[in-house]
């Protein structure tokens, strides 16, 4: 009850003040080493110890899982031999017997549900049977073959800390991962559907052969339920686990690898070295962390206008401002506080930039539509979270002479004819008319004068 109680005010605190956790061990965490990793991007939310060597157990077979998903038809019918015997004091689960027919799908079952040890052991001799191609292959000799492919299948994921040499968990100090291997491990489990769907059944009833029949097979009835008690619906039941996988023995503790989706976003949770039933209060812990405090944020979206700025010498007619955009979206996975201290900056092309006081950005002409004028970065604190190029939104043409003479030869033509011109015609005929108004005034005037000179030079006749 107190520790009911004490989570209660754990994850309240929690929502009052989210913390950025990288680096730190602010959780009340029992596990010797834990990691909690956001699947797809792969970014750790929580880690403590994460690359210290532990021993895995039994979530091991998330790896084996991942070598028979890879190799095997699911529906491949399998008939169960001697590889099932001598298995290890302590590690028999004595779930399926020899002779017995099975399917492929039925022994992942039997490895992720009920965490069957004699599975893992028939799952690895058929896979390297059909590696080999080669039936005859005794399970002495796979066993080093299947190490090899675990190794080579960790080594592809990242996981270099690790060493495998048994398809199950059985312990061996030659046997070890770390918590962050683990993680990487999980998250290739995770991309796998029917592995998740298979991992995340709390409950199996069902023959050998899934249903189907065939004459003179060997079938066998089960009911398992699953050993990861953080299923909905289990003793420890989270509304988010989609799967996961427990372990144990001596010298790895109660370990468990947690699989959670809730909203968009997918947790991988690691906890090696932990008690029980610490195990799952330490996941509960790390999930409801991750879901309360992180999530995918959109920090920018396609065509987003950054800022207009000036341009210093357009061509006449065209505005002389131009927006910048953003010709890509982005969405991260920030925390609440990182979502809250998201600050960008643009720095603008050397050679297009005239000016930069801080209130207004000047740049020059000529910039083509789509053209990258520079770029702007994204940061939370001092990191960096995105980085991208910024685009001019249309075309800015240069002022020159030419453009200048298009311009008034293009207002002309385009104006002459039009209702807005009307004024300008009347002034032109107004000015016309009184051309030529004075013209013939003036023509008049100048007959008149001559006629006037005439008659003055004509001799007078007097009469007698």
């Amino acid at each position: 009850m107190c520790k009911k109680i004490f989570l209660c005010f754990l994850l309240l605190l929690m929502i009052l003040s989210p913390l950025n956790v990288y680096g730190q061990n602010q959780l009340p965490l029992q596990a010797s080493a834990a990691i909690l990793v956001e699947q797809t991007t792969g970014r750790v939310l929580y880690a403590r110890n994460t690359h210290a060597r532990m021993y895995p157990a039994s979530t091991t077979k998330l790896l084996t899982a991942l070598l028979v998903e890879q190799y095997l038809d699911l529906d491949e019918i399998v008939v169960i031999g001697q590889e099932i015997r001598g298995m290890p004091a302590g590690f028999a689960t004595n779930l399926h017997a020899e002779g017995e027919t099975i399917t492929v799908r039925v022994l992942l079952k039997a490895l992720l549900i009920r965490s069957s040890n004699e599975a893992g052991r028939i799952l690895a001799l058929e896979v390297v049977r059909t590696v080999e191609g080669r039936r005859n292959i005794p399970y002495s000799e796979a066993k080093t073959r299947f190490s090899g492919l675990m190794n080579g299948k960790a080594g592809s994921l990242g996981a270099v800390n690790s060493n495998f040499n048994n398809p199950y968990g059985l312990h061996s100090d030659a046997h070890f991962t770390t918590a962050y291997d683990m993680a990487l491990i999980a998250r290739a489990f995770m991309d796998i559907p029917i592995l998740v769907e298979i991992a995340g059944m709390l409950h199996f009833e069902g023959d050998s052969l899934g249903g189907r029949y065939y004459t003179e097979a060997n079938v066998r009835q089960y009911s398992w339920t699953n050993t990861n008690l953080m299923l909905p619906g289990a003793v420890f039941g989270h509304p988010y686990v989609i799967g996961g996988r427990t372990g144990f023995t001596t010298p790895a503790g109660h370990c468990f690898v947690g699989m959670a989706y809730h909203n968009g976003l997918a947790l991988v949770s690691v906890v090696l070295y932990s008690a029980e039933p610490d195990r799952w209060q330490d996941t509960r812990v790390l999930l409801d962390y991750g879901f309360i405090n992180f999530n995918f944020r959109e920090i920018a979206t396609e065509g987003q206008l950054l800022e207009t700025v000036i341009i210093e010498n357009p061509r006449l007619g065209d505005p002389d401002t131009l927006d910048i955009l953003l010709p890509e979206g982005r969405v991260e996975l920030l925390s609440h506080a990182e979502y809250a201290s998201i600050r960008h900056e643009i720095t603008f092309d050397p050679l297009l930039l005239v000016d930069n006081n801080g209130d207004n950005t000047i740049l020059r002409a000529p910039i083509e539509n789509g053209e990258t004028v520079g770029s702007i970065t994204f940061r939370t604190g001092n990191e960096i979270i995105f980085y991208a190029p910024v685009v001019a939104a249309r075309q800015v043409h240069e002022r020159t002479f030419d453009s200048d003479m298009d311009y008034y030869i293009d207002m002309v033509l385009s104006n002459i004819f039009t209702r807005r011109a009307l004024p300008y015609w009347f002034g032109v005929f107004g000015t016309l008319f009184g051309i030529v108004g004075m013209s013939l005034a003036v023509t008049i005037s100048r007959r008149a004068r001559k006629q006037s000179r005439w008659d003055i030079s004509e001799p007078r006749r007097y009469r007698r």
